[in-house]
């Protein structure tokens, strides 16, 4: 198809130049991508020589998965003071095993929406779940943190009470999609705000404490909250009560992109040094936080120059670099870049555009998706696009090179997903692995999991095999299966703790008649030595009487 698409560009650049009978010369740049193109003025520029700054060999993506793998390891040995990936402690030991019994809450903070779940299992029957949304009042989000979470508080009280669960004391996952420290699975201190979220008094307090001083304010609900997580440790989870107890990965590729997977506690050196509770379990989820690889410069090799551009334009540069690479956040603006790129060298639209088109951050990742859905031949979602872009008089094959520039970009994200997906189970190596996605960049891309498929199998290590299943709702379900794992392993924990205190007693009881049996065997024995030092004595005592009277 590159071949057709440069055919007529070439063709119309030659038309373009015959009809002015000379080259334009250039206007002063307007913009950061127009100065760079003006230092480059005499650099050949085609959809072929753009396009493969995009394309990255197997050997790149395994250079990079080598890297990752490295950072992995510092991560889970020294945290951020020695890698760029944070491989964060989850205190979840482990998944769900189809055990689970009972009624279970979630609540889910994230963006300016806040959600209520109730989910009730029972082992061999289907989840049964009630939900309550609300939007977060400008109030709550923006006033003091007391007001925040006494809102929230009463959103779950309302929820709790008006199903008659008021004085259950039901157990409550606590999603909350913020950064924080957490130091264990249920205390973490926010430690900043994000998604227009501000505030005041909450950034270095445990999120835990301040959601519990809030219910207790309100006073009309009993809860137990015993657990805080992230959505992608619990999509994790989610997926593992789906498949019979088994998941290997979570990864969410969405507005962001993160990866969870089970690790040896004896490996989570730094986690652990900084926990505020004992931890007795062999095995705990790892949320990796992967999106930060690279902020050292140490993914440099697969940056283009439309990357960073990107990042120097982002609210916080340098940092989350694996996330502008691979999620939806920064897809569409790339897509720009390069559209814009190649208008301003009469590559595309006969150089013209639009204002619109040159402008930072109007072309949305749902353009990419829109515009791969479109049937070939017809391209109405194109066509609706480019009006919306305000770009007129675009030829057939400009819409066949704007969908190409839309697979290139969107390819190189689901080959470096699917490299940092590779990796990750080239450390896991265990049979059959499955790893479950969420996302809606994932979900919504029509080609997206099949190149993700495709690149894994072609950089896992010899001998691994993968399955790939689509989940939802980490966030909501994920949380209650956590609170319900945590209740199952607690009483699990308890009934072990009852049985080793029954046994103790036995053992005791035992000992104690052992002893009493040896004391009781002591005296026996004590008694026949008296009896038979008596008998002795007597007889000594009647022989010497005898002989007395023979002599006498």
């Amino acid at each position: 198809m590159l071949g057709i698409i440069e055919l007529g560009i070439q063709y119309r650049v030659w038309r373009s130049k015959a009809q002015t009978g000379k080259k334009s010369p250039r206007s002063a740049p307007a913009t950061p991508l127009a100065k760079m193109a003006s230092k480059l003025n005499e650099e050949s520029i085609s959809l072929e020589s753009v396009m493969a700054e995009f394309k990255l060999s197997n050997t790149t993506l395994r250079r990079m998965m080598s890297h990752m793998s490295d950072n992995m390891d510092r991560g889970l040995e020294a945290g951020l003071d020695r890698s760029t990936i944070a491989m964060l402690p989850s205190f979840v030991p482990e998944l769900p095993n189809g055990k689970e019994r009972g009624k279970f809450v979630a609540m889910d903070l994230g963006g300016t929406n806040l959600r209520v779940m109730l989910m009730e299992l029972e082992p061999g029957e289907p989840m049964r779940t009630k939900q309550f949304n609300t939007r977060m009042p400008n109030a709550a989000m923006h006033g003091t943190g007391e007001k925040l979470f006494d809102y929230i508080a009463k959103a779950l009280c309302d929820f709790l009470i008006e199903r008659e669960l008021a004085d259950e004391c039901l157990p409550v996952g606590f999603t909350f999609s913020y950064p924080c420290d957490q130091t264990g699975l249920r205390s973490a201190t926010l430690l900043r705000w994000t998604k227009g979220v501000t505030a005041t008094g909450c950034v270095g307090e445990d999120v835990v404490q301040l959601l519990e001083d809030a219910i207790k304010r309100d006073g009309r609900v009993k809860v137990n909250i015993v657990a805080l997580i992230n959505d992608t440790v619990g999509t994790m989870v989610a997926a593992a009560y789906e498949a019979g107890g088994h998941c290997d990965i979570g990864v969410i590729i969405g507005t962001g992109t993160n990866a969870s997977y089970m690790e040896k506690s004896k490996n989570i050196v730094h986690g652990l040094a900084n926990a505020t509770e004992e931890y007795n379990h062999k095995t705990m989820i790892i949320d990796t936080e992967w999106g930060g690889f690279g902020d050292n410069g140490e993914a440099d090799y697969i940056f283009t120059r439309y990357d960073k551009i990107v990042d120097s334009k982002s609210d916080h540069p340098g940092v989350n670099s694996l996330d502008k690479l691979i999620a939806g956040m920064c897809m569409g603006e790339l897509v720009r870049l390069v559209l814009e790129r190649l208008c301003e060298n009469k590559v595309l639209f006969n150089g013209q555009g639009s204002k619109m088109l040159r402008t930072r951050n109007t072309f949305p990742t749902k353009y990419i998706s829109e515009i791969l859905h479109d049937d070939c031949g017809v391209y109405s979602n194109t066509r609706q696009i480019m009006d919306e872009l305000g770009i007129e008089g675009a030829t057939f094959s400009d819409m066949l090179l704007l969908r190409e520039v839309c697979v290139v970009v969107s390819r190189r994200s689901a080959n470096l997903a699917a490299a940092a997906i590779a990796c990750v189970l080239n450390r896991v190596r265990r049979p059959n692995m499955l790893v479950a996605i969420d996302g809606s960049t994932y979900k919504y891309h029509p080609f997206f999991n099949h190149w993700v498929c495709e690149k894994i199998r072609e950089l896992l290590d010899p001998g691994l095999d993968f399955k790939i299943v689509q989940t939802g709702d980490g966030s909501g379900r994920g949380a209650a299966l956590i609170a319900a794992i945590v209740s199952r392993v607690k009483k699990e924990e308890e009934k072990r703790l009852k049985d080793l205190e029954i046994q103790r007693q036995k053992d005791a009881e035992a000992e104690e008649r052992r002893l009493l049996e040896i004391e009781a065997e002591k005296e026996e024995a004590e008694e026949r030595a008296r009896k038979i030092s008596e008998m002795m004595r007597y007889q000594i005592e009647r022989g010497a009487e005898e002989s007395f009277q023979r002599h006498e």
